[in-house]
C-alpha cells in the first residue's frame, strides 16, 4: 500500500528519530540501506559500516532537538528529508546545530531505508 505524503513524512520522521534516539539494534540497522554513505558535518565521507559503529558507540541517553522536518517525494520510491537538529543530552551542544538531509529509498519489501545522509554545521543564526 502506497503512503500519502503526510503518512510518509510521519514515517520518515519516526525513522530519523529512531536512528538518533534508539539504541542500536537489528531493527535500527534495517533502516540503513546496503549502499548507505554520509557526508558528515566535518566534511568527511563515511561508509555504512562507519555509521553503524557511530550508532553503536553513541550514548543511549543521547537526545536531539529536531525542527523544521520536511519531506520531498522525488519519485514513487525515493524521498528526501531535511531538518535542523541540535544535541540536547547527555549534554547540550554549544554549536548552533546542523542542517540534515537524508535520501530514503523504498526497498522491494516495502521498507524505507536511508541510502544517503549529509549534515552541515550551522555557522550563524541566519543559516538555519
Amino acid at each position: 500500500m502506497a503512503l500519502n505524503k503526510q503518512e510518509l513524512k510521519a514515517l520518515l520522521f519516526e525513522q530519523e528519530c529512531s536512528l538518533l534516539h534508539d539504541e542500536f539494534s537489528d531493527e535500527v540497522e534495517k533502516l540503513l540501506g546496503p549502499e548507505l554513505w554520509e557526508i558528515a558535518a566535518d566534511g568527511v565521507i563515511r561508509s555504512r559500516q562507519e555509521l553503524c559503529m557511530w550508532l553503536v558507540r553513541k550514548s543511549p541517553h543521547a537526545r536531539w532537538d529536531i525542527r523544521d522536518f520536511k519531506v520531498m517525494c522525488l519519485s514513487e520510491h525515493l524521498a528526501l528529508s531535511t531538518y535542523w537538529a541540535k544535541m540536547l543530552a547527555p549534554r547540550t551542544s554549544a554549536s548552533l546545530g546542523a542542517m540534515h538531509s537524508s535520501l530514503w529509498k523504498q526497498n522491494p519489501e516495502g521498507l524505507w531505508q536511508m541510502v544517503f545522509h549529509q549534515s552541515t554545521k550551522v555557522e550563524s543564526v541566519g543559516d538555519a
